[in-house]
């Protein structure tokens, strides 16, 4: 049985937390001034600073949300669609600290996750925030009751370098994106298909480079190809910057 606390016990951190970190902080700027020319200046254009501030803020509000609590909810309901048996073996490219890879594991209690990731460009800013990235994946797989049913290995994740056809289940999520060239991700789409069991599926999510997923999907015979937005709980800022979901189930011929 699925528990709900998926997600909330491990420490997942924050996607690109600079970001949510300027918005906010230029948006207390602008409440300040704003307060200041409203309240000591009589300056109606203070209003505006106020109200922009306010906007910024919901932005920043918005991101966070979608990093520590929308992602874990959108996905807990996208792999609840797939109606998994439990014995499945599954793939998490990009895995990072381990979010989706724990959740999929808590549907897998007899099966398997390995969770693969470079950690490289990461692990030099973890020293004091509990251990390298991988260990920190490690311990959260613990922390979420999971640690038995999932496997952590540094890797590049356009070159696999193990068997195909092997997995049921293929997931990136945001993963593939943090892969800087159209050919790179264009071979880790590949690797994902190549090593999928005959009639597994795919999952991955991603902001920017969607469509490039879907049309490689289908290049290389990819069945039920399709993308949709995850909605609201994973705008990373507003529906500007909203996650899609390319799903597709590799082809059995």
């Amino acid at each position: 049985m699925l528990r709900s606390s998926v997600g909330r016990r491990g420490n997942y951190g924050v996607d690109t937390p600079v970001v949510p970190g300027v918005q906010a902080a230029v948006a207390l700027m602008m409440f300040n001034m704003g307060f200041d020319r409203v309240g000591a200046r009589h300056d109606p254009q203070g209003w505006w600073l106020i109200g922009s501030g306010s906007v910024l803020m919901v932005i920043a509000l918005t991101y966070l949300h979608a990093s520590r609590r929308g992602k874990f909810r959108v996905w807990s309901r996208a792999l609840g669609e797939l109606n998994l048996v439990g014995t499945e073996r599954a793939l998490d490219l990009g895995c990072g600290r381990g979010a989706v890879t724990t959740l999929v594991a808590a549907r897998l209690p007899r099966g398997s996750v390995l969770g693969i990731d470079s950690w490289r460009s990461r692990s030099r800013l973890t020293s004091n925030r509990g251990g390298t990235e991988d260990q920190i994946a490690r311990h959260n797989a613990e922390l979420e009751g999971v640690a038995k049913q999932v496997e952590y290995k540094q890797g590049d994740i356009t070159d696999l370098g193990i068997p195909g056809n092997q997995f049921d289940l293929v997931v990136s999520g945001l993963g593939i994106s943090a892969v800087h060239t159209a050919e790179g991700r264009r071979a880790a789409v590949d690797q994902a298909v190549r090593v999928a069991c005959p009639g597994g599926r795919l999952l991955i999510a991603d902001i920017r480079y969607t469509k490039e997923y879907a049309a490689r999907l289908a290049e290389l015979g990819c069945e039920q190809v399709e993308s949709r937005s995850l909605g609201w709980e994973t705008w990373y800022g507003g529906p500007w910057l909203s996650t899609i979901l390319v799903s597709a189930r590799k082809s059995r011929a």
